[in-house]
């Protein structure tokens, strides 16, 4: 059993773990498949709590979605990520992009597109480097409203990914309905694709349509060679897993960087 939150009022536990800096990014890497090209990271977001150790978003990002903190927190999360895109294009990799976790609330907030914008521009960073992956999806009533908000994350030339596609019974139908620049392929599609021909032929399908939607493809769940090997051989598909890449801490990243340079010069 976990230990107890620090404090009996779970959201005023957060809200110290935003004061006292407690919550931290590990950063996987992507790749380009095709020449094994070192694409970006993705933003994990951890908090070292300290009676429970180190939790996992699952543990507390629901309750500050559903609270007066989600503002500060997305504002800690993109102010992070656009400092590390800043210290990586100094370095001279300015090439990299970075993707966040956001809820489909915090995205739509009226006031986001602007404050990310002026961020950016503040650092002179190319919007394009920054994407924003959708944790959630909203009731088909809200649908509307959610594409206008990606539309507006747009508009200042942030990319927005639909994350954990094929996890659901109504993936195709969003693939159809939201306007999205990238997918993220849920891990559990490329799970069986070399033990079951069905499997594999479902995803390979799912790739062209996609792609037909002009969509950018990103397949997570690469834990072995052998389905290193497979998915080099989607076109124009990125991928993250394991075998790629674990995630690393921020202070890692930067070494990670190099020696990947060093070893496939660019």
């Amino acid at each position: 059993m976990n230990a107890p939150f620090a404090s009996p009022d779970p959201l005023d536990d957060a809200e110290r773990g935003l004061r006292q800096d407690e919550f931290f990014f590990l950063l996987q890497p992507k790749f380009a498949l095709r020449g094994i090209r070192l694409a970006g990271f993705e933003c994990l977001m951890r908090w070292h709590h300290p009676a429970r150790g180190i939790l996992e978003p699952a543990s507390f990002i629901s309750l500050i979605e559903d609270s007066c903190l989600a503002t500060r927190f997305t504002d800690l999360l993109t102010r992070r990520a656009a400092h590390l895109l800043a210290q990586w294009k100094a370095a001279g990799r300015g090439e990299l992009s970075l993707a966040i976790n956001l809820s489909p609330s915090e995205l739509g907030h009226p006031d986001f597109p602007a404050q990310l914008s002026a961020l950016l521009t503040s650092l002179a960073l190319e919007p394009a480097r920054v994407e924003i992956e959708l944790t959630d999806v909203v009731p088909p009533a809200r649908l509307d409203w959610l594409v206008e908000a990606i539309h507006a994350t747009q508009a200042i030339g942030v990319r927005v990914a639909l994350d954990d596609f094929g996890a659901g019974f109504n993936s195709l139908t969003l693939l159809q309905q939201l306007p999205v620049d990238i997918v993220k392929f849920d891990r559990s599609l490329i799970r069986d694709v070399l033990q079951n021909s069905e499997s594999m032929r479902v995803v390979e399908t799912l790739v062209q349509i996609a792609q037909g939607h002009g969509k950018h493809i990103v397949m997570t769940g690469i834990e072995t060679a052998e389905q290193f090997e497979w998915a080099g051989t989607l076109p124009d598909v990125d991928g993250q897993g394991f075998y790629l890449g674990e995630p690393l801490h921020e202070a890692a990243v930067a070494t990670f960087i190099t020696d990947y340079h060093a070893r496939i010069p660019s």
